[in-house]
């Protein structure tokens, strides 16, 4: 009898979702790597670390020069690999933002027609009711008419 809601967008709905969903998993593999370059900076820094101890170590011990120098060189490149992890982690850093502002936006656009959809089903939904009253008031006024007639025939039989 009554019939069903039906949401005449609901393929630019899906759409959006899809591509929402799209834009998630791009935004986690941008924060993924951006993390990866983060621990890996991290690794640097703790071999330097240990390298600059073992500099000392070498010192107290009096050890051959040139295995200081050589700790030296290692540290210097360690510093270098340092260096350019920090200039890819701002690299990764702004595409992340990008892609997470991409994100918001994909989320925005799916909310905005969610909420057409919701705006529409409750419209769909009072037009509904709506209806039905109709109905349920024109099946009380032709009761009472027949109630009404009833009366009339049967004060007119006595």
């Amino acid at each position: 009898m009554a019939r069903r809601f039906r949401f005449n967008l609901e393929p630019v709905l899906r759409y959006r979702e899809i591509m929402e969903d799209q834009r998630r998993r791009e935004f986690a593999e941008a924060s993924r790597r951006a993390e990866e370059e983060r621990l890996h900076r991290e690794e640097l820094a703790a071999e330097r670390s240990g390298i600059q101890d073992d500099i000392v170590r070498l010192y107290e011990e009096k050890a051959p020069f040139h295995s200081v120098v050589a700790s030296y060189h290692m540290v210097g490149w360690l510093e270098g690999e340092m260096t350019e992890s920090m200039n890819r982690q701002r690299q990764l850093d702004q595409a992340r933002e990008q892609r997470r502002q991409l994100l918001v936006a994909a989320r925005q656009n799916t909310q905005i027609m969610e909420t057409l959809k919701e705006q529409r089903r409750e419209e769909f939904n009072h037009e509904q009711d709506r209806a039905e009253q109709l109905i349920l008031d024109e099946l009380s006024i032709q009761a009472r008419a027949r109630r009404i007639l009833e009366r009339e025939n049967s004060g007119e039989g006595e």
